[in-house]
């Protein structure tokens, strides 16, 4: 066995990285600690020869930062997978995420989730992660900070294409979000050909969560270095019983994973996110069971007899009070085997009756009538779970009620806006693991290389949930409207100033704003002279200014077009189309105020 004391472990490791290799990467890091100390060490290649390949692409950035890092740097962040010794104290700060309960967990938070009120819940997140634009799209990848001509960012737009219909948001996108608020992690491998690397990932598998775990680098930065994936082996005699598992190495770079954030207090285990409503489900399904229990206790009517026993003696009054009960507890009915008519027990009358003996001087003997249970309608306190169990899953507690109407007006509760947030922060999660994985892409056909990419460049995002978000956005805008229009109407502030102050416009915006202002005088100023001189006014102002040359060589007096300030039909402004002026006459002059042929307008 090796020294693991502290001081051996930090003199015994020299090993820069370079001399492991690919067939010990994953099972040496962690051999001999627990829960792997029955892992059977053996080549990586033999389970999983595409290790390799994966791990020579796809995203090595926070290791690079983690090396590099004076926080969280050690000599260990510096080390491949397979390069340590086996060593038990390194496991304090170094660990693999395999709970032995794991698939217990998830088997209970399944059934949490077939709760009814808890599905309902669910549902509502879930039917507001996926939205389609107007392109059909689910996803969207943005550029940003890198040159890109036309041609490059066709071919990127299609190789996302198709890395996005890999996961059929389309139609498997609900599912998925409900697997990671259920479960609490996602995990796809991504599939190559081995003879074909350079196309890239052919496309994607969803592995089920309770066979496979993250390996993580360090409780510090809790950096993913690969995952272990136990593969049932199955007894060819017993086709239903598990023989063995294997477990096979995968590197970081060849699982997209996705998990909820939610950690435990001690950080070694990914929570759902539906383990926030784990006390609220309890209580709730407590509530309901102790509400039926008094429901069908309280609900019978009884009834109250009270037997006069007149002088008897206490004694004698109490037998006869239980002859007359025993009487009333038994029902005659037939036995077959004595076959005769006997008395038998009747256990449900006991549930009817109450038997008061009363002395003499009473009224007498009398049957009386006992309500049962009132307010048996109250579900005020089960109500109040219900809105607590929404509450601790974000969900607007204005949702729970099927009868409620839509309200899409400008008012928009509080919990709305926040739960449209959780849906883009739970959305974002997902897209930060399928942006891994197209860079990985990228990466095997040579792409990332050839245009020169870094991570910053891509952004990959979903389509934001479309009805109180973006009602949300605009009521921003109508505010901001609202406050330009008070301040641009004072003399004193530029509007200029003000667009750029209340409504967040760049010099770019303002330009443009101006030139179709331009534009719509021009449009205004057309519709005028149609208006007046009819469809033909251009033809019009052509044979009026052709005839005023004419007349006034002839001395003649031919009134001049009327201008467009005085609402004639003036000449042709130079920005609209029709025919040509004629050769030899004499351009109309632009209207008043009008933008003049190849100069900008007057202020």
């Amino acid at each position: 066995m090796p020294d693991t004391t502290p001081n051996r472990n930090a003199n015994s490791v020299t090993n820069d990285g370079r001399a492991s290799t690919f067939g010990r990467n994953l099972k040496a890091f962690i051999q001999n600690r627990l829960p792997y100390s029955n892992i059977v060490d053996t080549e990586n290649n033999e389970l999983n020869p595409k290790y390799k390949t994966f791990a020579s692409a796809g995203m090595r950035r926070s290791e690079a930062l983690a090396k590099n890092s004076v926080s969280i740097s050690n000599e260990y962040n510096n080390l491949p997978i397979g390069s340590m010794g086996k060593d038990t104290s390194f496991g304090q700060v170094m660990y693999a995420n395999l709970q032995e309960n794991k698939g217990g967990r998830l088997r209970d938070y399944r059934i949490m989730a077939a709760y009814s009120d808890v599905a309902d819940a669910l549902d509502e997140i879930c039917d507001e992660t996926i939205n389609t634009d107007e392109n059909g799209a689910e996803l969207n990848i943005k550029y940003r900070d890198v040159e890109l001509n036309t041609d490059s960012k066709i071919a990127l737009d299609k190789e996302f294409s198709k890395f996005g219909e890999y996961f059929d948001l389309k139609n498997k996108g609900w599912q998925y979000f409900r697997q990671l608020m259920v479960e609490g992690e996602l995990f796809f491998e991504l599939i190559i050909h081995k003879d074909y690397i350079d196309e890239g990932v052919l496309g994607v598998i969803n592995l089920p969560g309770e066979l496979i775990d993250p390996v993580y680098n360090n409780i510090q930065n809790m950096m993913v270095k690969g995952f272990i994936y136990r593969k049932p082996i199955f007894d060819p005699t017993k086709p239903d019983k598990v023989e063995r598992f294997d477990y096979i190495p995968l590197d970081q770079n060849q699982v997209v994973y996705v998990n909820s954030g939610v950690m435990n207090e001690t950080k070694n285990m990914v929570l759902p996110f539906l383990e926030n409503a784990r006390r609220a489900y309890r209580q709730l399904s407590l509530i309901e069971d102790a509400i039926v229990i008094y429901r069908l206790v309280r609900a019978p009517e009884r009834l109250v007899f009270n037997v006069d026993v007149g002088n008897m003696p206490a004694p004698k009054a109490e037998a006869y009070l239980k002859k007359l009960i025993n009487n009333y507890w038994s029902s005659k009915t037939f036995d077959i085997d004595q076959t005769d008519v006997v008395k038998k027990f009747n256990p449900q009358s006991m549930l009817d009756a109450f038997w008061f003996p009363k002395r003499q001087g009473s009224e007498g003997s009398s049957v009386s009538q006992l309500a049962g249970g009132q307010n048996l309608g109250e579900l005020a306190d089960l109500m109040y779970f219900i809105k607590k169990l929404y509450r601790s899953l974000k969900v607007p507690t204005s949702r729970l009620d099927p009868e409620d109407a839509f309200r899409d007006g400008s008012e928009i509760l509080r919990e709305e806006l926040k739960f449209a947030r959780f849906i883009i922060r739970q959305q974002q999660r997902f897209a930060t693991g399928i942006k891994r994985g197209f860079i990985t892409h990228l990466k095997l056909k040579g792409l990332w290389d050839k245009y020169e990419l870094t991570d910053n460049n891509i952004d990959i995002q979903f389509n934001v949930p479309t009805n109180f978000y973006e009602l949300r956005e605009n009521q921003r805008i109508e505010m901001k409207a609202a406050t330009y229009n008070s301040v641009a109407n004072n003399e004193f502030v530029s509007k200029t100033y003000a667009q750029k102050k209340y409504l967040g416009w760049k010099d770019k915006d303002i330009l443009a704003n101006r030139e179709f202002l331009r534009k719509d005088a021009e449009l205004q100023w057309e519709l005028q002279q149609i208006a007046t001189a009819g469809p033909a006014w251009k033809e019009q102002a052509i044979a009026t200014d052709i005839g005023d040359g004419m007349g006034g060589e002839m001395g003649g007096g031919m009134a001049a077009p009327m201008s467009p300030a005085a609402g004639g039909g003036g000449g042709v402004p130079p920005f609209t189309g029709g025919p040509a002026t004629p050769e030899g006459a004499t351009p109309a002059p632009p209207p008043e105020g009008a933008a003049p042929e190849g100069g900008p307008a007057p202020a």
